[in-house]
């Protein structure tokens, strides 16, 4: 049953308190295997006249994904999703596959379109419900973000994503690399331990190391807690979809394993023998009383360990691996000899992997797979209001920006590390102290360009998130986003938050300058002004970015043509500074479509001293 009140992500425990981060696509359906009542997997002949006519694919090969507009249907090379699914048969069971979110809730709002995001996925998977598909959701895990600015709100978003899957209807999630440098004992307390429920966290040979080194046994170390029914870690799960009953077993792989071990990611933990946990697993599958007659393998290691792992134990009728790259694979592979599907869904939460099995003549399961890419056309439609009560996820979306309001300071949690400007500037003798002053401070002397400026995004970057960020909202309260918004927030002195420094709003000269206190107390000195322009250290003579036309030809042109264009070195090397500078921010997870060609016209100035040259004594505001 889900609970209809807001979810809290800070409970009370009995004995301490918990606290709560674009190309390829959609899979044209893989109609080639089929489950026995046994629960094997049986190819379908190529000549079979059930089979569907599949594409001649290179494992590995991708396909684009049309753009669909909003509200129109996911098209892969023009053909809609489910397009090779039986026409006059709804699937038994059908299961979402996902994993390896690495803590990224929703995309970036600042440039579109792009893919994944909790709200789609729900929405998504809703739009399966609403044919009357029976679906359970399982998550290879790594929930937890790759690199926090700040654990806690890493936490926050690994509790945020346990929730939404829960609302989705997931039975089972994995324990990944994320997860663990997490500080897994955290994670699981703020969630499972609050509560026993679903997802439930799966990773069989999770066993503890005690202060002697000594094995402690999972159901020790992971124990089942007094009122509940199953241990904080497990090894399977039985869930009926329909009519079809599908088991779940979770181990974390040999490479994973090894590299925790080595790398001591959470030294009070360990992982005992695979073989023997796969065989406890698939023992413990077989005796169910509810007779699984598809059983999945969470498997959090690489594709090749994965196939292995078929090979020894076909009783696996789908292993869900980590994927090979960022972007996942056309089809589920099969390893040679063996009848199990390998899938692997991708990173970031850009796509889900959805299985549907259909009851054949013979009592077994023909099955079917289609990858799909979590598009802007999976945006919950209507009002804010219509959007929140027909998806529950935007409620937790909310609920976790709230939390990361209360919870986590601007000023004092995040990490600062002197710009780079900062470092030089100490360098010198006498000894320079850099601080960010504000575009206000520019403008007595550059005037024009402060003018340009001001017209642009760059110049109300902050109210993006203040007046226009929803799904969730307050945003301006969250670093991870604000550093992009304002000026210097990664920097000693730079913004700490409205009140305090009010001059360091939006994304200001400083932003892509660097401090500029020196240069303003004394704008003729040429090595303070030098620390205004880093991207053309090293590089001989006054190089400049190209003129206007070059840009604007360049912007016109292909990839290919671009090549063809003759460009200084000189020059090239400074396109190249310049647009990593820009790419820390127009970075593929904030704005996948960044390119410098188009960008720069929008923000070009001219960097030219002002009238009667630079005044000696700064001019007083």
């Amino acid at each position: 049953m889900t609970d209809p009140t807001p979810i809290p992500f800070a409970l009370e425990s009995s004995q301490r308190r918990f606290a709560f981060s674009a190309l390829v696509g959609a899979l044209i359906a893989v109609g080639c295997v089929a489950a026995t009542p046994e629960s094997h997997l049986t190819p379908v002949s190529a000549d079979s006249t059930s089979a569907p006519t599949l594409p001649i694919l290179v494992p590995g090969a991708r396909v684009p994904v049309d753009p669909p507009a909003k509200g129109k249907e996911t098209l892969v090379g023009g053909v809609p999703l489910f397009a090779n699914w039986p026409k006059d048969q709804k699937p038994d069971a059908v299961i979402v596959f996902s994993g390896q979110t690495f803590g990224l809730l929703q995309p970036c709002g600042c440039s579109r379109p792009q893919t994944g995001g909790l709200e789609r996925r729900a929405y998504f998977i809703d739009t399966l419900k609403a044919k009357g598909w029976p679906v359970i959701g399982i998550d290879l895990g790594d929930l937890y973000p790759e690199k926090p600015a700040v654990r806690d709100q890493g936490r926050l978003k690994y509790i945020a994503t346990m929730h939404a899957l829960r609302e989705m209807g997931y039975v089972a999630v994995g324990v990944g690399k994320t997860d663990l440098t997490g500080q897994l004992d955290t994670l699981l307390g703020a969630y499972i331990l609050q509560k026993e429920q679903r997802p439930f966290t799966l990773a069989g040979n999770a066993v503890g190391l005690d202060n002697a080194g000594k094995v402690v046994p999972r159901l020790q170390r992971f124990p089942v807690t007094p009122g509940d029914t199953r241990p904080l870690i497990g090894l399977t799960e039985v869930a009926d979809v329909g009519t079809v009953p599908v088991g779940v077993a979770g181990v974390v792989g040999t490479s994973l394993a090894l590299a925790a071990r080595t790398t001591k990611l959470d030294t009070s933990i360990d992982f005992a023998d695979l073989g023997a946990t796969l065989k406890a697993a698939t023992a413990e599958l077989g005796k169910h009383a509810k007779k699984p007659q598809l059983n999945v393998l969470i498997y959090q290691g690489t594709s090749a360990d994965a196939a292995k792992v078929a090979k020894d134990f076909p009783q696996f009728n789908v292993i869900l691996s980590q994927a090979d790259d960022a972007l996942p694979p056309l089809m589920p592979q099969q390893a040679a000899g063996t009848n199990t599907l390998l899938v692997q869904v991708g990173h970031k939460g850009q796509h889900v992997g959805v299985l549907g099995a259909f009851r054949n003549a013979a009592g077994g399961l023909d099955l079917k797979y289609q990858l799909v890419p979590m598009g802007e056309e999976f945006i919950t439609p209507g009002t804010e209001d219509e959007a929140r009560k027909a998806n529950r996820t935007l409620d937790i979306l909310e609920t976790y920006a709230k939390s990361v309001k209360a919870e986590i300071n601007l000023a004092k949690d995040y990490r600062r590390e002197p710009h780079t400007a900062q470092i030089h500037a100490a360098g010198l003798n006498p000894k320079v102290e850099l601080k960010y002053v504000g575009s206000d401070v520019c403008k007595a002397c550059h005037a024009a360009e402060h003018a340009q400026w001001a017209k642009t995004n760059h110049g109300h970057a902050l109210d993006a998130l203040e007046k226009l960020a929803k799904r969730p909202s307050l945003r301006q309260f969250d670093g991870e986003c604000v550093k992009c918004h304002v000026v210097g927030f990664e920097h000693p002195t730079g913004y700490a938050d409205e009140k305090k420094t009010p001059n360091l709003k939006h994304v200001g000269c400083e932003s892509c300058h660097g401090p500029g206190s020196g240069h303003a107390a004394n704008p003729k000195n040429k090595e303070l002004t030098g620390l205004l322009s880093l991207w053309k250290q090293g590089i001989p003579g006054n190089v400049k970015m190209p003129d206007a036309a070059f840009i604007e030809k360049m912007a016109k042109l292909g990839p290919e043509a671009r090549g063809k264009e003759a460009i200084a070195p000189a020059v090239q090397l400074t396109l190249n500074r310049v647009g990593g500078a820009c790419m820390k921010c127009h970075d593929q997870d904030n704005d996948p479509h960044f390119d410098i060609y188009k960008y720069w016209p929008k923000v070009n100035h001219s960097g030219l001293a002002p009238a009667g040259g630079w005044p000696l004594v700064p001019p007083k505001k």
